[in-house]
């Protein structure tokens, strides 16, 4: 017997004249893993949002089909049972916490639902065990990491005997050890019996665990494979993120120009903790470099220190002192709404201190287009979608008037359509100004980097991607994800 059955003729967003959802028939057996991938945009949210009741509950709108569930219609449930059953984890855990201690977010379910205290303390601490984070019951919440914060997510979904997980995007803001942890944590509640389904733009970790995986675009199924079909050439043709790391090349052949900067024996701390020490490398004039290490090892500390924002005195040639090197230093944070103030897309784009000429006027318009925010121009920032405000982040980036650009994960969560967008982007604004990229996203970093500073425990190697030196950097994320 199946555990779920869709059936969907349309759906459309109350106030919308375009339907979301358009002809979507499938079935899913029990303990099954099932992923939804395609361009952002393409229907899969939404249909994750019909499978597990929120719409049109929460999201409202017009649905004409309907999703069965133990072959009982979803919306027949009374109110609250499908807590039972079914479980989420947001793409970001953050958005469904209500507590602030992480044993009373994962007792809140059993709570609601009117669970017996002994028993609900009994399930808690199961399911606390069950993802190995016993230790983190008594922590608040905001002090975790973030992949901390989905194991939490996930546990709250134990608490009762849960049918169906579903996970949205839950790769957009791991590293690479985070993602090979949330690949165990699928393995263990696949083993378990748990039907999964995951929207989901990354797919190389899912590789050796999907059962069915369904390609949309425009509201419905244009391609589906089952286990161990999908190969590279299948990503290429449908503009999907790559499956296998093995088939990715370097693409970046420019020669690089002249050394411009350089940065000698630099060191990074945290506290009374050092993280780098002894740093140096070279700066040619338009040299993109990565920077990849494990979650920890100090990437995002670098990317402070070489800005300004830390590091106090240095020897760094665009700026020995912190107030030089913000000068001289364009940093792009992870949370990019740290860096969005104006009312407007538009505005926002505007204000960086260039005077205001035709030629200006020009360049920011022909970058808002290349993102895809032209529509959006006029809409607050703070209203836009997370991968948009990162893409808006990038181009207030490129159109600053820095010497030395310092972007901290610019595509994370991005489809490989806008990913390769920003890929261009970069490569074409980055010319004559050297540009530095945070990121585990290998392919970003075959799609733009000339050069990676790989940074490990026991020190640093810079490697050149137009040598055989590439195959390290392939190596070393076939190393994280095992």
């Amino acid at each position: 017997m199946d555990i779920m059955k869709v059936n969907i003729e349309r759906f459309t967003y109350q106030g919308e004249e375009k339907s979301s959802l358009h002809a979507i028939h499938f079935a899913i057996a029990p303990g099954k893993l099932v992923v939804l991938t395609g361009n952002s945009g393409c229907g899969k949210t939404t249909l994750t949002r019909v499978m597990n009741g929120l719409i049109p509950d929460q999201y409202e709108g017009t649905l004409d089909g309907k999703v069965t569930l133990l072959d009982q219609n979803l919306h027949d449930f009374k109110t609250g049972t499908l807590a039972k059953v079914i479980g989420n984890v947001f793409q970001n855990p953050s958005d469904q916490f209500f507590t602030r201690k992480a044993e009373d977010e994962v007792a809140l379910v059993g709570e609601n639902l009117g669970m017996p205290q002994a028993e609900l303390r009994k399930r808690v601490k199961k399911a606390f065990e069950y993802m190995s984070i016993a230790h983190l019951m008594d922590k608040n919440l905001n002090e975790l990491s973030g992949g901390e914060k989905q194991r939490v997510a996930i546990a709250s979904t134990l608490v009762y005997d849960t049918k169906i997980i579903f996970f949205d995007e839950p790769s957009a803001s791991l590293d690479q050890e985070g993602i090979r942890d949330l690949q165990g944590i699928l393995k263990l509640l696949k083993a378990s019996g748990r039907t999964i389904i995951i929207a989901e733009h990354r797919l190389y970790f899912l590789e050796d665990l999907y059962d069915k995986l369904y390609v949309m675009k425009d509201g419905t199924f244009i391609k589906e494979f089952d286990a161990g079909e999908l190969k590279s050439s299948d990503c290429k043709d449908l503009g999907l993120r790559a499956i296998d790391f093995s088939a990715l090349v370097p693409h970046n052949t420019t020669k690089t120009g002249e050394r411009v900067f350089s940065a000698k024996d630099v060191h990074v701390s945290v506290g009374k903790k050092e993280l780098i020490s002894n740093l140096s490398f070279d700066l040619h004039s338009d040299e993109i470099m990565g920077i990849v290490g494990t979650n920890g090892i100090g990437k995002s500390s670098l990317g402070r220190v070489l800005c300004g924002l830390a590091g106090k005195k240095q020897d760094i040639s665009w700026g020995k002192t912190q107030r030089e090197r913000l000068k001289n230093a364009y940093y792009m944070m992870q949370d990019v709404d740290y860096q969005l103030f104006f009312d407007t897309v538009e505005n926002e784009a505007l204000a960086n201190g260039k005077k205001i000429s035709d030629a200006y006027l020009a360049e920011v318009s022909w970058i808002i287009k290349h993102i895809d925010l032209w529509n959006k121009r006029s809409e607050h920032p703070q209203n836009l979608s997370g991968g948009q405000k990162q893409r808006l982040a990038l181009a207030n980036a490129f159109l600053s008037e820095k010497q030395i650009l310092i972007l901290d994960e610019p595509t994370s969560g991005l489809d490989y359509m806008h990913m390769d967008k920003i890929a261009e982007l970069i490569f074409e604004l980055a010319k004559g100004r050297p540009t530095l990229i945070i990121t585990h996203d290998i392919e970003l970093l075959l799609k733009v980097c000339r050069t990676v500073l790989l940074i490990k425990q026991d020190g640093y190697e810079k490697l050149d991607l137009q040598t055989a030196e590439y195959h390290k950097l392939i190596s070393y994320f076939d190393q994280m994800m095992k």
